[in-house]
């Protein structure tokens, strides 16, 4: 379950690098204050009670998004 936000708090860094253009020791600093804040998030929710229906509504929506909706996209024609 923890490999879920993993991947969301890799999704997240990726974007800041990308749209902030920050450094490595920048990008390194931000990831270690996200990855805190989610084993936080995480640690509560377990606590709560919350993370198996957080966990399943994740795995749902992106198991419909891949298989279902991810087929109807229309392809993007590339500009000349």
């Amino acid at each position: 379950m923890e490999i879920i936000l993993g991947v969301v708090v890799s999704g997240l860094i990726q974007w800041l690098k990308n749209k902030f253009k920050t450094g490595e020791y920048t990008t390194l600093l931000i990831l270690a204050g996200v990855s805190l804040v989610g084993a936080g998030l995480y640690t509560w929710l377990s606590s709560a009670g919350y993370w198996e229906a957080v966990y399943t509504v994740l795995v749902t929506a992106g198991a419909f998004y891949a298989f279902i909706l991810k087929r109807f996209e229309t392809p993007k024609l590339p500009v000349v």
